[in-house]
């Protein structure tokens, strides 16, 4: 288990091997480090992405995220940190938007790890190399506060042969602190230079570490305010100022009136019948539908985590490590809107002139009536998990484990719009209990008080219990080494809870429990063909590894999945890698159920231009779905031409079936309307009525917006937004990295590190009757390329680093026509002040850091993107691909003690 079993020398050889990946692998160095790229793993040591101590991943390589490149990230979270890494992309499960496959679920907006743009659930997020309770969604890396972790190892390898369901696109394992022998504390204030968002955070960490073990605890506080689209120009639904299309709509305050086709524009001050001779027909009253729309919520972390370790003998040691982590958020909404239908009784009703119907329907925005129907809600967690590691002959260990976590997400707005109370208070002909849709204000208290009354709490409670056996040692050796061996158990239980409140101020939540039981069984071999002791010219070491797992789930079925990988250095200089294997990830157990049974009304972007289109999306259960499979191979090469100069490239290549695809959010599928023909995914006209009154008969209800002039039989646009095994994909790409260490000078030290990732193939099919269409660089897919760089100056005890983050451009093919979007390159700026000597004992004498940065230096705006502004993210720039912050301003203050 890694990072368990640190004594000072163990500790200083995990520390070398950590820095030594790092040297490869990581965008941001710290100058001081000096890896040794050859050296294999620590005998006591295991790494990410393999089960056998003392070896590293055979042909797989390590991205480690140390403490020092953590405390140089601008970043306030762990989450945050990792997606500073260019194999992370922002698709999915992220606090910014939710329009992606799989961000449906999101509703606590929290952040997970999408390696190569793959999926948001295919990647395996671990503590400690064990699986953590979930909101049986995603994992959110923030539950550790950044203090308490030593480091964060990257898998971006298919690693199901190791780790079980998830690990199609890789692992990603964020290691407790067990090394801290003092303490630390920190504090941080950040501010933009446009509107008012901020962010501060403040956190401490104590540890000791003793002849027989450790001891240490961290905790972190964290504010962001929230960014509101109001702050941002970009985020308009009128975007002919920046060239592109005009997406305002009809629902307006003041509104419109459409009597038998022909507008009316309500007049700014309002109209009675006695001013009704001043509608012109033919006029349109046109506006934002977004208004007052938050682009990233606002977000409060408390986390806190621990670990420990104990030898009571030479073979004998307990060790454990917990966490807890709170995170509330609010998000606000735009205000709400809807076509009413206003009958001729309604106490307040105009008749334009020349109509003699006895009802016409009426644009309307309740902005000036009721209040935003605001997201509020929290993520909470915890988790403890002890162990017990047994010293055998002839270096064998055994080790057992224990967790036991929970869970508590809840999600919930108290101002949605009530249709039967608005359209009894639409026919009312007293005006004390009449609605008022002209723009007069007439309408009473008491009446906007049961329009807005509607409900929605989405509580989801889980808990885990996990259970591993493990033994890892040698069998034999060979002139290369020994050959070694690694063999488990692994029990999950898990059982969750999904709720729901839909309807009135006092409807009661209703809870659906389901569980889920796996038994896996893993084996991993390590054969060093050559190595120090008899290499050979043209063999300096070779390795061999294979691995295979076997899964047994209590509701979707087996599975058995091998991997094999390849290290070969034919000089010392160069190794080669190579690795193939199979990967499967499990539906959750929301895609399965899902998160609730309703039809939901929803704004979708026109492919043809102009204001967006009213659909109405079904979320429901699908009983049939099944995992997902995968075959993943990568081959690769790293090189140290010189010994300051290290280059490292890996070729990869991710064939992903049975992916599971959920359109709930995903608010611009029309543009991919042709590829859905024949799977009755998205109906049109009456289909689409037909589908939706079908659904109603059934039991299921409207769970948000309102039906054209209140009639299911005016819907023109249905999808089916239920999880189903629909996608096929195929991902190729290039890894590279490289580093670059000089010294300038007795005190003086410059470094200057890059890396990258380039798609050469992301073919996909969203149905498996469908033709695999080529998806790299469009708009919500993986991008062919991105890329950081940064140059780090250490002039004694100065810092100086330069960080350039580049976004390649795209295509923006949900626009008419197709957009070429630009690239995004924002540049930051750092600098640190080291006050003391760390190496110092005492709270006055240890080191102090002063640090200054500035984020987005040149207040780079994202790219203009040709897109409505949707209620699920983007419009106007793509929030999957660039932040909206702009330019932030920063201040920090370190302290060891």
């Amino acid at each position: 288990m890694e990072g368990k079993d640190k004594t000072p020398l163990r500790l200083r050889a995990v520390l070398k091997m950590s820095v030594g990946w790092a040297a490869l692998m990581l965008p941001v160095m710290a100058a001081a480090q000096e890896p040794q790229l050859d050296e294999p793993a620590a005998p006591d040591i295991i790494v990410t992405g393999s089960r056998v101590r003392g070896a590293a991943p055979v042909g797989s390589t390590v991205t480690t995220l140390g403490r020092a490149e953590m405390e140089a990230s601008s970043a306030v979270t762990v989450d945050r940190m990792i997606k500073e890494i260019p194999q992370v992309f922002d698709l999915g499960v992220s606090e910014n938007s939710r329009g992606q496959s799989g961000g449906s679920g999101n509703i606590t907006y929290g952040n997970s790890v999408n390696l190569r743009g793959i999926g948001p659930y295919a990647t395996l997020v671990l503590v400690d190399g064990h699986r953590v309770t979930n909101n049986s969604r995603s994992i959110d890396p923030s539950v550790l506060p950044s203090l308490g972790v030593e480091r964060v190892e990257v898998v971006a390898d298919g690693a199901s042969a190791i780790y079980g369901s998830d690990a199609v696109a890789g692992v990603v394992n964020l290691i407790p602190r067990r090394s801290l022998d003092g303490g630390e504390f920190f504090a941080r204030s950040g501010i933009a230079s446009r509107g008012d968002f901020h962010e501060t955070s403040v956190g401490a960490a104590l540890g000791k570490v003793f002849d027989r073990g450790q001891i240490m605890v961290a905790y972190e506080h964290v504010e962001r305010s929230n960014l509101s689209g109001d702050d941002r120009s970009f985020f308009t639904n009128d975007q002919t100022r920046f060239g592109g299309g005009d997406y305002r709509i009809a629902r307006c305050a003041p509104g419109n009136i459409n009597a038998n086709g022909t507008t009316y524009a309500i007049p700014a001050a309002g109209v009675t019948q006695g001013t009704a001779g001043s509608l012109v027909a033919g006029t349109l009253n046109k506006c934002d539908e977004l208004d007052n729309q938050d682009l990233a919520p606002e977000q409060t972390y408390n986390s806190v985590n621990s670990t420990g370790r104990f030898e009571f003998n030479d073979w004998l040691s307990v060790f454990y490590d917990g966490f807890y982590s709170k995170r509330k958020f609010y998000r606000k909404s735009a205000y709400s809107n809807a076509r009413l239908t206003v009958p001729q009784t309604n106490a307040f009703f105009v008749r334009p002139a020349g109509f003699a119907g006895t009802s016409y329907t009426l644009d309307y925005n309740f902005r000036d009536d009721v209040p935003t129907n605001d997201s509020y809600g929290s993520a909470e967690s915890w988790q403890i998990t002890p162990g017990l590691r047994v010293k055998l002959p002839h270096d064998w260990e055994f080790e057992t484990l224990y967790g036991y976590g929970k869970t508590k997400d809840f999600s919930g707005s108290y101002y949605g719009i009530n249709n039967a109370a608005l359209n009894a208070a639409l026919a009312s002909s007293d005006p004390a209990t009449a609605f008022d849709p002209y723009g007069l204000g007439r309408t009473s208290d008491a009446v906007k008080a049961l329009i807005a009354n509607q409900i929605f709490l989405a509580p989801t409670n889980g808990r885990l219990k996990t259970y591993e056996a493990r033994l890892n040692g040698p069998l034999f050796s060979l002139p290369g080494g020994d050959v070694k061996v690694a063999a488990g158990y692994e029990r999950q239980d898990f059982t969750v809870a999904l709720g729901s409140a839909r309807g009135g101020p006092t409807t009661p939540i209703t809870f659906r429990h389901f569980g889920r039981k796996v038994d896996s069984l893993y084996a991993e071999l390590f054969v060093p063909v050559f190595g120090a002791s008899n290499a050979t010219p043209g063999f300096e070491r070779l390795e061999l590894n294979a691995a295979v797992r076997h899964d047994k789930y209590s509701d979707v079925g087996s599975t058995t999945n091998p991997k094999f990988g390849i290290n070969w250095e034919p000089v010392r200089w160069l190794k080669l890698r190579a690795s193939y294997g199979t990967s499967f990830r499990a539906p959750t157990i929301p895609e399965i159920y899902g998160n609730s049974n309703n039809i939901f009304g929803q704004s979708y972007q026109n492919p043809a231009g102009g204001a967006p289109l009213q659909g109405y999306a079904l979320s429901g259960p699908n009983l049939d779905l099944k995992p997902e499979t995968a075959s993943t191979w990568s081959v690769g090469a790293d090189f140290e031409p010189l010994p300051n100069l290290r280059f490292g490239v890996t070729y990869w290549d991710v064939k992903y079936e049975n992916q599971v695809l959920a359109n709930l959010s995903n608010l611009t599928i029309l543009g991919n309307e042709a590829q859905y023909a024949g799977t009755n995914i998205i109906l049109r006209d009456a289909a689409a009525a037909a589908r939706v009154q079908e659904l109603l008969a059934q039991g299921v209800a409207l769970a948000g917006g309102s039906f054209p002039g209140g009639n299911p039989a005016n819907v023109t646009l249905f999808v089916d937004g239920r999880s189903q095994n629909l996608g096929v994909s195929i991902t190729r790409g290039i890894d590279f990295t490289g580093t670059w260490n000089g010294e300038l000078g007795a005190n003086d030290n410059l470094t200057v590190n890059l890396s990258g990732t380039y798609l050469t193939k992301y073919n996909v099919a969203v149905t498996p009757t469908a033709p695999l269409v080529d998806r790299r660089n469009v708009i919500f897919n993986p991008l062919k390329f991105k890329g950081r760089a940064s140059v780090t100056w250490d002039h004694g005890p100065f810092s100086t680093r330069v960080l350039v983050t580049h976004v390649g451009g795209y295509r923006n093919n949900l626009a008419t026509p197709n957009q070429s979007v630009k690239s995004y390159t924002p540049v930051d700026l750092t600098f640190n002040w080291r006050i003391g000597d760390p190496r110092e004992s005492g709270f006055f004498a240890k080191g102090l850091t002063v640090g200054l940065e500035v984020r987005n230096l040149f207040d780079t705006d994202p790219p203009y993107v040709n897109l409505a502004p949707s209620g699920n993210g983007s419009g106007g720039y793509d929030a999957t691909a660039s932040d909206p912050v702009g330019r932030l301003f920063a201040i920090s203050v370190r302290k060891s003690f």
